[in-house]
C-alpha cells in the first residue's frame, strides 16, 4: 500500500522550515478549507519541533 504520510520525526531544523512553508501557504491561501487543513498540519509541525526542541536541550 502506497504510505503518502511520512510519520518519521524530522530533526528540528527540517521541522522549522516546514512550519515557515506551512504559515506562509496559511496566509496566502483564500479558501477556507485548505487554509483549516494547513493550520491544522502547521499545529502538528509546531508541536513535533517543540517536542524535538525540548528533548534536544534534555540531552545536552
Amino acid at each position: 500500500m502506497l504510505n503518502l504520510i511520512d510519520s518519521t520525526p524530522g530533526d528540528p531544523l527540517e521541522l522549522a522550515e516546514q512550519c515557515l512553508a506551512l504559515a506562509t501557504a496559511v496566509l496566502k491561501i483564500n479558501e477556507a478549507a485548505v487554509k483549516e487543513s494547513l493550520q491544522f498540519i502547521l499545529h502538528e509541525k509546531m508541536e513535533s519541533l517543540f517536542h524535538a526542541l525540548y528533548n534536544a536541550e534534555g540531552s545536552v
